[in-house]
């Protein structure tokens, strides 16, 4: 071999055992998702998947109570195990990885994890609910906990064109220190799970102010056809879409969970409205098919009422008749998130008596909690208990007689023990309980679609309606208003959902 053969083959050596030296003192360290940490609940019953990463092809093992798995990083530096289920248990175990280096987290419990997602009416925290001022011996909880990021995200990070950044966050205990900082719907939700059923209970927290449904959709089912326009000006300092699910959905997936709660679309409102019943049915299909559990429970709120107080029986999806320029929408809005009712496992708590005429983020979420919490209890935990107000079946037109007018029979379901006039539970501090005696917040319409207050009566499990201005009335809206004002609910104290029998779309 010549002289400069041997010289080029010492001078690979010498290569190829600085590379190996390097790789030797650039060996990383196991990292995890910031979803595993001291004092996490993790998910009774299910197979449990743990992951993070490391360097390639480096060992790691895991161990917590009396499972222990090992494996080894993939060329990527991926790790996962699968680990068998854990029953629900009160009683802390630690959790050890170890790798290149050791990580422990302790106080760990078993029980069950929902999600709270959403933007400010999901985000609103404790002490800024009213009914959230309990003393502390109420509030103290070690088994309730709360999976919380850092810090709420970053405005001018999550402008169109700006890169999602990761972010941070930490499991908490349920305390007079920690707990009004949560979130009171997901609060008061985990509280009467508790209350019912004494398991632990693990909340992970996705909130983002002003943020459009849009934000949540993953960019991959965004394109999906038919695809979906955004609507967001690249101006406004809303997020990107796909940037709330990056940084805040995306982390935790597949960290095992018994389902979602979901408090989102006050950033819906107007042209966006019509819309929501495409994108909010494809969101939870496309969390689920990413989770990979199946179709896990997805119980969402109908947004409280907002807006005027008085005004026409039914609020056109324009701000005025004759203006292209569209309303709030609202009453649209709801009915897009009722349409993801078509879905398996799927619910809706009713909101909209629950509003304040001029707040966009009313104050009463201790209603809303409860009423998402009786969805769960009766879906997930097998109460016997009613979990809805009055829904809207069918409808039935009954000729009048000589000259009377025609009415309207309306059929619902979920009429508990009966249907009955009844209002609001939420009340402002020093306001009187106001007192019900006519059945309101119906409107007909006859075939030239104009609409009319009607006028009603509860017959049984069913409405008859009737009005004078409407002879011969086709359709039906209920609550078809930005702030309802219905008096239909059922003896369990639940409203009826807004609701229309016609197919009319604005243009």
């Amino acid at each position: 071999m010549c002289l400069k053969s041997l010289c080029a083959a010492a001078l690979l050596r010498e290569f190829f055992v600085f590379l190996w030296l390097s790789g030797v003192g650039l060996h990383a360290d196991v990292s995890m998702s910031p979803i595993f940490g001291d004092h996490m609940v993790l998910q009774q019953g299910v197979t449990l998947p743990v992951w993070g990463s490391a360097s390639p092809g480096e060992h790691v093992s895991l161990s917590i109570g009396n499972l222990s798995e090992e494996t080894v990083a993939d060329a990527f530096g991926k790790w996962r195990f699968t680990l068998r289920p854990l029953p629900s248990s009160p009683d802390p175990l630690v959790m050890v990885i170890n790798g290149n280096n050791r990580l422990e987290f302790h106080d760990v419990i078993v029980g069950d994890v929902w999600v709270c997602a959403g933007e400010a009416n999901m985000a609103l925290p404790l002490s800024d609910a009213p009914i959230g001022k309990e003393s502390d011996e109420k509030i103290a909880d070690e088994k309730l906990r709360f999976f919380q990021y850092d810090h709420s995200l970053d405005k001018d990070e999550t402008r169109l064109g700006a890169k999602p950044a990761p972010k941070k966050g930490q499991w908490v205990v349920c305390s007079p220190e920690s707990a009004p900082a949560f979130s009171a719907v997901g609060y008061f939700f985990a509280r009467d799970l508790r209350t019912s059923h004494h398991l632990p209970i693990g909340m992970i927290q996705c909130t983002r102010d002003d943020s459009p449904i849009l934000s949540w959709v993953s960019q991959r089912a965004l394109a999906k056809p038919p695809s979906i326009s955004s609507s967001l000006d690249r101006e406004t300092r809303n997020p990107q879409p796909g940037s709330c699910f990056e940084q805040l959905v995306h982390p935790l997936i597949p960290y095992a969970i018994t389902g979602i709660i979901w408090y989102q679309g006050e950033s819906d409102e107007g042209t966006a409205a019509l819309q929501y019943r495409r994108i909010l049915p494809r969101m939870i299909r496309d969390w689920r098919e990413k989770w990979g559990e199946g179709p896990f429970p997805f119980y969402c709120v109908s947004p409280a009422g907002f807006g005027d107080e008085e005004g026409l029986a039914v609020q056109s999806y324009h701000a005025q008749a004759g203006n292209p320029v569209p309303g709030r929408g609202l009453p649209w809005l709801r009915e897009g998130i009722a349409s993801a009712l078509s879905l398996p496992f799927t619910g809706m708590a009713e909101a909209s008596d629950l509003g304040v005429a001029d707040e966009r983020i009313p104050p009463d979420k201790l209603d809303v909690g409860r009423r998402l919490a009786l969805l769960a209890r009766h879906r997930v935990y097998g109460e016997e208990i009613v979990d809805s107000g009055p829904i809207y079946h069918k409808m039935n037109i009954e000729k009048g007689k000589d000259r009377d007018n025609d009415k309207v029979r309306v059929d619902f379901d979920s009429v508990g023990s009966g249907l009955v006039l009844g209002v609001s539970p939420w009340k402002a501090e020093g306001v009187s309980p106001s007192l019900v005696t006519s059945l309101k917040g119906f409107a007909l319409a006859g075939s030239d679609r104009k609409w009319f207050p009607a006028q009603g009566r509860i017959e049984g499990d069913k409405v008859l309606l009737w009005s004078d201005a409407v002879p011969h009335p086709i359709a039906v809206r209920y609550g078809w208003r930005g702030f309802p004002k219905g008096t239909l609910y059922n003896k369990e104290g639940l409203p009826a959902a807004p609701f229309r029998t016609d197919t009319d779309q604005p243009e």
